[in-house]
């Protein structure tokens, strides 16, 4: 009789266990998938995610700017970037503008520097440049600047000076303030950034500067 009344005790425990070790293998990827998505929306800020960046660009070999545009590259001798490296920099002394610029223009990017947008052709060749920045840190002045300012890009390949012959304020959405992008033709910049540049946080409002290329090597897409 007592070891029926013990095997009444130690039979529904054994079975409890085995139950809940079988549930647990079952669902912990689910438990896990739902820990992380709770962890991601509780922080603070936002995650970092390691990325391998490649600095292409040294600014302690950094190629004084030419007087004109007669000097051209092979396309084939240029070490075009990918996504995310770090390529050259973008100066406007006039303004105290100094910023680091990345291939790209994701939010990871732009927080190390001034943007390239991958849509648009790179300094050099037949087209227009597309480069934005953040109106709190890279671009805080750019409101300052004027017609005639200079805008010299540095890259791993050359060094491109640019005169501003426009500015104007438009919406972000407003595709005419970069038609010029998706035409091959002249030499072109746009720099861009939030405008008010006072404003902190989203607006609609974008602030376009224009610019034309006066010096730097061209690159031949033929060799």
């Amino acid at each position: 009789m007592k070891k029926k009344g013990w095997a009444y005790l130690y039979m529904p425990l054994l079975f409890f266990i085995a139950g809940y070790g079988i549930l647990y293998i079952v669902l912990a990827p689910v438990l896990n998938v739902v820990t992380s998505t709770v962890n991601l929306l509780v922080l603070n800020e936002a995650p970092t995610f390691k990325e391998e960046r490649v600095a292409l660009f040294d600014e302690t070999k950094k190629v004084e700017p030419a007087k004109n545009t007669s000097e051209t590259i092979p396309s084939s001798k240029v070490n075009y970037p990918s996504i995310g490296d770090e390529y050259g920099q973008l100066v406007i002394e006039k303004l105290g503008i100094k910023s680091a610029m990345t291939f790209g223009d994701r939010p990871e990017d732009l927080r190390v520097g001034v943007g390239h947008y991958n849509g648009s052709i790179f300094p050099g060749e037949v087209g227009t440049t597309l480069i934005g920045g953040h109106n709190t840190t890279d671009l805080a002045t750019l409101n300052l600047i004027e017609k005639g300012d200079k805008i010299t890009v540095f890259t791993h390949y050359g060094t491109y000076v640019y005169q501003v012959n426009d500015t104007k304020e438009a919406r972000f959405d407003d595709a005419s303030a970069i038609e010029s992008v998706f035409e091959r033709e002249g030499h072109h910049l746009i720099l861009y950034t939030c405008s008010p540049v006072e404003m902190i946080g989203l607006t609609d409002e974008r602030l376009f500067v224009y610019a034309e290329l006066q010096s730097g090597p061209l690159i031949d897409p033929e060799n």
